[in-house]
This record gives C-alpha cells, structure tokens and sequence, in this order.
C-alpha cells in the first residue's frame, strides 16, 4: 500500500510539473516587438533586398509560368529554385506573428486582439537574399475580386483580386 502512495504521489509530481512547465505553450507567441517588417514587392527591389532576377523567380512561380512576361522570359528560362522548398514552421509562425503585431498596432485596422493564428499563408514564392516573398489572407481584410497587374521592372506580376505578393524580411 505504501508503494502505490509513493508511485501515486511521484506520477502526481511529474504531471504537476508537467503542467507547470506548459503553461503559456502553444503554437501562438506573442510578440511585443516586430520581428520582422513586411515590404511591396516595388519597396524591396527599390530597396536593394531583391533583384531584378528574383523579381523574375517570383513572378514566374506566382503567375504559374512565364504568361504575361513571354518578352523578359525566354521559352527556357528557368526561375531560381525554391530554397528552401516549403516555408518552416517557424518562420511561418514569425511571419504571421509580425502581421499580427503590425495589424494590432495599426489603429486603422482595428484589430486589437490579432495573433498570428487570425493570419494564413496561402502562397509561398521563395526565399531571396532572406526576404521570403509571400501572400496572406486574415480575419480582418476583405479583398475584392478585380483582375490586376502590377509591372516592376518590366515584370508582370497577376492577381485575381485585391491581394498581393508581400515580402518579409525579418529584424
């Protein structure tokens, strides 16, 4: 009887301590400082954090291919490739994190309370010289439904609606 009291008090202790050591754990964080700062595709090439050559990777892997920029792409460019692949978690998280803290701090949103999880990455156009070329939605904007082009540097870059390509660059 003694040795269930014991073996009943030390599981109590690790779940305890379990417990303590999870409070506050979630995907969510927090941020009181923005770890990263979002740019228009024009804002970084203008910058210098992009090339000509990147903006090119990044319309051809938006656009789906070389339509609309069959003048600055040859029938075999091939864009650079995606490094890394997909978007990490945690630089997913960072991500929208900074939109969060961007969107809570904007008195023209209205949007208090925003945390990362209110914002979603629906494309990723690839990683350049460390700014991640992306677009998001969120609770919070409504986008219209007009066709549009933007042209940087001779480059088309299409969108179906009023979203478009963010680049993120983080602090």
């Amino acid at each position: 009887m003694k040795t269930i009291n014991i073996f009943t008090s030390i599981i109590s202790l690790v779940l305890l301590g379990a417990g303590v050591l999870c409070t506050g754990c979630t995907s969510e964080q927090r941020y009181s400082e923005s770890v990263g700062t979002f740019y228009t595709l024009e804002e970084a090439y203008e910058a210098g954090f992009l090339t000509r050559d990147d903006l090119m990777s990044i319309a051809y892997y938006h656009n789906g291919g070389r339509q609309n920029n069959e003048s600055v792409m040859a029938e075999d460019y091939a864009p650079k490739p995606k490094v890394p692949k997909e978007l990490s978690e945690e630089i997913s998280l960072k991500i929208r994190n900074t939109a969060a803290y961007d969107f809570r701090n904007d008195e023209s949103v209205n949007a208090p309370k925003a945390v990362a999880d209110d914002f979603k990455i629906i494309e990723y156009c690839g990683t350049y010289n460390h700014c991640v070329a992306i677009m998001m939605t969120d609770n919070y904007t409504g986008y219209t439904g007009a066709l549009h082009t933007d042209i940087i540097s001779e480059i088309s870059f299409c969108y179906n609606g009023g979203n478009e390509i963010k680049i993120w660059k983080q602090n």
